[in-house]
């Protein structure tokens, strides 16, 4: 069977929320139509619901919105799927009107000052932007003001905060005056070495085919050198070479640079899967819908959530497929994508249950193949419920350096937060193991730790860990980076 289709899953989306609602009211169809318009006006048919849910007719960003609205959900919480949906899939909707022009100054006020602004107003804000092509700011350095303050909040915002940004930094990097500001500012965050966040401002370079974001991405592959930024930019080159941002020579570069990667028998493990995707696309492959299959421990999962929630066999083949992606997706972006729309609905926490159970499981049975996505995507789904293992791979010495390295990088921006002595105990652990094998991965296990620490706002740690000689250097500029942030950004700000 197809896998499900981007219209589809915003159907799925729409209808898994509606039948799931704490409201009862909402989970008929006709009473949702019959609420959907104000009083007065023409009611909305059941049917409409009907072809909106079952991607039977594409839902529009208006009527997204109002799901949001009567179902007492975060504005933006869904829109911002659909946009990121949207552009995963090269078919962003054209703005709808340019708007009132005194909302765009009123929010470049704010924006540009000091003062805070959320994730629905970043949503706004490059909206309005992105309906004003011949839109110029003076002086021109206020794009750039802009596009370092957006992307500084990237690093630190968490679930829809988060892709709310993203999608917000996308509009400016399409932007025909703001793009070569926003490239700028995407380069120099992704060549700061205290900076733990490199893969984002790269990858996002996918979205424009600005110079020089395609010379940047060709000579960080050919570079080859820190293992983050080139997980970015082959990332990026992906999207950017199916979309024909690179010229023929750039392309012939890329390729030779790409076969040195694969002939490395040394080649980290994660990036290699992504140098292979480089490469296909390099070769003119597509990847088609039909040939993908979901794996059964997927279809598990999904069935057993389903079974205990009011969820038809549609809507399960999806969550199948979403969390089968999440899982086992060889694109970071799309298991990113894939957990934040399972994330965005009821399902999160029976979904997270569930991986957690198997990720237990294969830990007993001394299988640690795929813990990084798994842990990874629960931690993205936005749920705290594996903080516990987290803290005991961390924390105690029969789990090896491949566990260890999941978990720490599965800490930052995980849902709660673990005390200032829990983490004085893991950093103090992981500190004596890095000192007993300096050449082993403990380097980035401190260095996911230390960014752990900072997404659960321990300031105290932080000066503690920049402070620290003994510390390995990437720990250290990263602590000191976080601690020039602006405080953590709460879920949905």
């Amino acid at each position: 069977m197809p896998a499900a289709t981007p219209r589809e899953r915003i159907g799925w989306l729409l209808r898994v929320n509606r039948r799931l609602a704490p409201d009862p009211r909402w989970r008929t169809g006709k009473v949702f139509a019959a609420a959907f318009r104000p009083a007065g006006d023409r009611p909305l048919a059941e049917s409409q619901i009907t072809r909106w849910e079952s991607g039977a007719t594409n839902a529009p960003r208006a009527a997204i919105r109002r799901y949001e609205e009567l179902l007492g959900l975060a504005p933006h919480a869904l829109t911002t799927l659909k946009d990121a949906l949207d552009r995963a899939n090269g078919c962003a909707a054209a703005p709808a009107g340019e708007g009132d022009p005194r909302r765009l100054h009123g929010l470049l006020e704010v924006a540009t000052g000091s003062g805070p602004i959320t994730g629905p107003e970043w949503d706004e804000l490059t909206e309005l932007v992105r309906a004003r092509p011949g839109l110029i700011l003076h002086p021109p350095r206020l794009w750039q003001e802009l596009s370092q303050r957006l992307l500084t909040e990237l690093a630190v915002a968490e679930d829809s905060a988060w892709l709310q940004r993203q999608e917000a930094m996308s509009r400016l990097l399409g932007h025909p005056d703001a793009g070569a500001h926003a490239v700028d500012a995407c380069i120099r965050l992704a060549q700061d070495t205290g900076n733990p966040v490199v893969v984002e401002p790269l990858s996002l370079l996918d979205t424009t085919a600005h110079p020089d974001a395609n010379r940047h991405i060709r000579r960080t592959i050919a570079a080859a050198g820190d293992d983050r930024a080139l997980y970015g930019a082959l990332l990026g080159a992906v999207r950017k070479i199916r979309a024909r941002h690179f010229t023929r020579d750039e392309l012939g570069d890329i390729g030779r640079s790409v076969a040195g990667l694969l002939g490395d028998p040394g080649l980290a493990g994660p990036l290699r899967p992504l140098a292979v995707q480089v490469s296909r696309a390099l070769a003119g492959e597509v990847p088609r819908l039909e040939q993908r299959a979901t794996r059964p421990e997927a279809r598990l999962i999904a069935a057993r959530v389903c079974s205990q929630w009011p969820v038809d066999q549609p809507a399960e083949l999806t969550l199948g497929e979403l969390v089968g992606e999440c899982l086992h997706s060889d694109n970071p972006d799309e298991r990113l994508l894939s957990a934040m729309f399972v994330a965005a609905t009821p399902l999160r926490e029976p979904v997270a249950a569930a991986i957690l159970d198997r990720v237990v499981a294969d830990l007993r049975g001394r299988r640690d193949t795929g813990l990084d996505a798994a842990l990874r995507s629960l931690t993205t789904l936005g749920s705290a419920v594996h903080r516990p293992l987290i803290a005991q791979i961390l924390t105690e010495r029969e789990f090896g350096d491949r566990a260890r390295y999941a978990a720490a990088w599965a800490t930052p921006h995980c849902a709660g937060a673990f005390p200032e002595p829990a983490w004085s105990r893991i950093l103090a652990v992981q500190l004596a193991a890095w000192q007993r094998a300096p050449d082993g991965l403990g380097r980035e296990i401190l260095h996911g730790v230390t960014y752990g620490i900072g997404t659960d706002n321990h300031r105290g740690l932080l000066h503690r860990v920049r402070e620290d000689a003994r510390m390995p250097p990437e720990a250290r500029t990263t602590a000191s980076w976080l601690l020039t942030t602006p405080a953590l950004i709460s879920a949905g700000g």
